[in-house]
């Protein structure tokens, strides 16, 4: 029961979140209740899918049957992920994305230069890194609602922005990318490491190393 419900409520708050940002739903919803009134249906339905969901995850971690054990190998990618996701969402509280709800200026600079959804890749990151290290039925289903709102909620945001403001943003779209680290490969921009802000890359780092020492007290589960 606890694992039926749980993959409901993951997959509720993921369908939810993505649907109704998805125009023309999202724009029939704003018509009819006002952008703040959307906003505040929409901040409702994710707390109702999303805290049960978490709540069921917390008192039933592993339910399900497994489907693989992740091997020695593949550990160093889920630190790696995780060391990127404490990053990228400690970073994106200096250089705001014009992409999110209180945006920042429309240029390459900082982590926006890795990314232009630095809070959103930071989410999929994080929820990428547990999929891989959790090969149970129920945690896939809820890292998994996770990653999905993180991940493709950013080409929602996009589409949405890119309506919105125009030229400007098209314009920050081509010289940035939403998938880390691709506008820099792709010779898009560079990577500009001065820009990263130093007190911001040691807090990120003494988070990710903090994390890793009270993983087993908090979740009893060790992370290594």
């Amino acid at each position: 029961m606890a694992l039926a419900t749980l993959i409901l409520m993951s997959f509720l708050f993921a369908a939810t979140h993505i649907g109704m940002s998805h125009d023309p739903y999202r724009a029939r919803l704003v018509e009819k209740l006002g952008e703040k009134g959307f906003q505040g249906v929409y901040s409702i339905v994710s707390l109702v899918t999303f805290i049960p969901a978490v709540s069921i995850f917390a008192n039933n971690p592993k339910a399900g049957p497994v489907l693989w054990t992740t091997p020695l190998w593949l550990y160093p990618v889920v630190y790696l992920l995780m060391l990127l996701a404490f990053l990228l969402l400690v970073l994106s509280m200096r250089d705001r994305s014009p992409a999110m709800m209180i945006g920042g200026k429309m240029k390459a600079e900082g982590v926006l230069r890795v990314t232009r959804h630095p809070m959103n890749m930071a989410i999929a990151c994080f929820a990428l890194a547990h999929m891989i290290a959790n090969g149970s039925l129920g945690d896939l289903a809820f890292f998994g609602s996770i990653f999905v709102v993180g991940f493709f909620g950013s080409y929602h945001q996009d589409q949405r922005k890119a309506r919105e403001k125009g030229e400007p943003y098209a314009a920050f779209q081509q010289e940035t990318s939403v998938l880390p680290f691709a506008a820099i490969v792709r010779g898009k921009t560079r990577l500009e490491a001065g820009e990263m802000r130093l007190p911001f890359v040691i807090i990120a780092v003494l988070a990710f190393v903090a994390a890793i020492l009270v993983h087993e007290d908090l979740f009893g589960i060790r992370p290594f």
